[in-house]
């Protein structure tokens, strides 16, 4: 299995233009119900613009917003399911919270800079990452699921305003 692919890729080509079809069809083959709240929240990411990424807080905010009654629980477990369904990935871009994002393997895999002091995300792709991640993998016995990048530090706004982290 390569990096962004799952033992679902192949069902979830189509995730971005038909996701309820997608989640339908992977939430029956693993014996789950398709609920409105999953379907909800699918439609939330699938809005979500490339490369910006949401909390669980943040779907819960776009999705209070058009006026949708949903937990905070119910979106947590919404999102984890679709995690291990392979349809979203989970990123650790702060410490204080996870950040989500579509999970395609049609997407060249990308890495993350992040400013420490003000949280900026950038994404960036290098294929030397992925081919380094694989091959310590390979050569430490290890099946590669995926692989991601991530750098700390501080963006250049908040390097040249002198912000100190901490």
């Amino acid at each position: 299995m390569t990096p962004n692919n799952s033992p679902h890729a192949s069902e979830r080509l189509e995730l971005k233009s038909n996701p309820g079809e997608v989640l339908r069809m992977l939430l029956n083959q693993e014996g789950f119900r398709v609920t409105e709240q999953r379907q909800k929240i699918l439609e939330v990411m699938r809005e979500v613009p490339e490369g910006d990424h949401l909390s669980a807080e943040g779907v819960y905010q776009k999705l209070t917003e058009n006026g949708e009654k949903i937990g905070f629980s119910t979106i947590y477990r919404a999102l984890h399911l679709l995690v291990d369904l392979g349809i979203l990935r989970e990123l650790a871009l702060s410490e204080e919270r996870k950040f989500y994002e579509f999970c395609d393997p049609l997407t060249e895999a990308h890495h993350h800079l992040i400013c420490a002091q003000c949280g900026t995300v950038q994404e960036f792709e290098d294929a030397t990452v992925l081919t380094l991640g694989s091959n310590e993998a390979i050569n430490r016995g290890f099946s590669v699921l995926d692989c991601q990048f991530t750098v700390h530090g501080l963006c250049p706004q908040c390097a040249k305003a002198g912000q100190v982290v901490g």
